[in-house]
This record gives C-alpha cells, sequence and structure tokens, in this order.
C-alpha cells in the first residue's frame, strides 16, 4: 500500500513538471510571436525605417531682409508648413475664424515626423501692386536628406518677393557669400525659394 501510494505520488510530479514545461514553452513562444509582430508593424509604420521625429526650429516673418518696408509692404494670408492632411503649423483656428493670419511666427521646438514634412505653402499679398501670391513648395524633394534637430527652417519677404531657407549646421566657408537670415548668415543656409 505505502510502495503504491509513493509511485502514484511520482507519476503525478512528473506529469505536474511536463505540464509545467509546456507552459513555459508555450509562454516563451507566444513572447516571441510578439515581438515578432511587434517588429513587423514598427516596419510597415516607418518607425524602423528612417520616420523619425525631428524636433527643428521654424519660423517666418515679413521684416527680416528689409526691416519695415517689408512688414508694410506684405500682408500674410494664408501658411502651412507639413502634413496638409495630417500635422503640421498652420495659422490658427481662431485667426481663421476672424478672416486673418498671423503676420510671423517663430518655433525654437518644433516637433514633427519626417514623413509629416511634405509641404510649405505661403499665401499673401503685395500691397504696392495688389497681386495675391500663392507659392507651394515640395519639402519632400527640397529638403536636406540629413535634416535634423540642427537645422532650422526659414521664410521671409525681401520686397514683396518670398525667400525660403534651410539653415544648416554647418560653418559658411568664408569664401561663401552670406545669404539668409541675418542671424544665421555665418552659418550655411541652403536657399531652397526662388531657385536660382
Amino acid at each position: 500500500m505505502y510502495l503504491s501510494c509513493v509511485r502514484r505520488n511520482a507519476n503525478v510530479r512528473k506529469r505536474f513538471h511536463r505540464k509545467k514545461k509546456k507552459t513555459m514553452m508555450t509562454l516563451f513562444r507566444s513572447l516571441l510571436f510578439s515581438v515578432l509582430i511587434f517588429n513587423l508593424t514598427a516596419c510597415a509604420t516607418g518607425s524602423l525605417a528612417g520616420d523619425e521625429m525631428i524636433r527643428h526650429a521654424f519660423a517666418f516673418n515679413k521684416g527680416e531682409f528689409d526691416g519695415q518696408a517689408g512688414i508694410d509692404r506684405v500682408q500674410i494670408l494664408d501658411y502651412l508648413y507639413g502634413n496638409p492632411d495630417g500635422y503640421a503649423a498652420r495659422n490658427p483656428r481662431v485667426y481663421r475664424e476672424r478672416g486673418e493670419c498671423r503676420q510671423g511666427t517663430s518655433s525654437g521646438g518644433l516637433n514633427t515626423m519626417r514623413s509629416d514634412l511634405k509641404v510649405f505653402y505661403m499665401k499673401w499679398l503685395d500691397k504696392q501692386t495688389g497681386k495675391i501670391h500663392e507659392v507651394t513648395i515640395d519639402l519632400v524633394k527640397k529638403l536636406p536628406k540629413d535634416f535634423s534637430r540642427k537645422h532650422r527652417f526659414f521664410a521671409s519677404f525681401k520686397q514683396g518677393q518670398l525667400y525660403v531657407y534651410v539653415v544648416t549646421p554647418e560653418r559658411r566657408p568664408k569664401n561663401e557669400a552670406a545669404q539668409g537670415p541675418e542671424a544665421y548668415q555665418w552659418r550655411k543656409n541652403l536657399r531652397i525659394y526662388p531657385e536660382k
């Protein structure tokens, strides 16, 4: 009797350890499967394919190049920087509802996904000529491939003409003519509009 109880207990322990081993294997497989699905999803959404968040500076104003004359000559009617169908820096709704537009803005820490940097749109009135101008710039083609938090996106007017620059983190070579915003003429500035 005692011997049969010991054998039965031994069999129960073996079955328990087999079940425990199967449970651990099932748990390990589930975890491995979850990691695999996460990585595939990340690849599909682009987060592992170079679509990272870029914190950078974005600014536009009217008087950078010719001071008060630029402010008096141009009236900005609308702007958009980013993805028209998604996240973008744009004229705030409170201004749009009143039929107005910001006449300048600056953000030293604009957080944007690389995939949202699609267009820069500006609409303005040249008060001197009475003409309304609109410009849409394809940022996918115009921004440098290494555009990052060390860059600044800048737009301003000179005698009614819109100028758009990317301020790079590189120093401007001494033999290269200064261009772009006065505060950053010591850096290499890439003019992306109008094309040279």
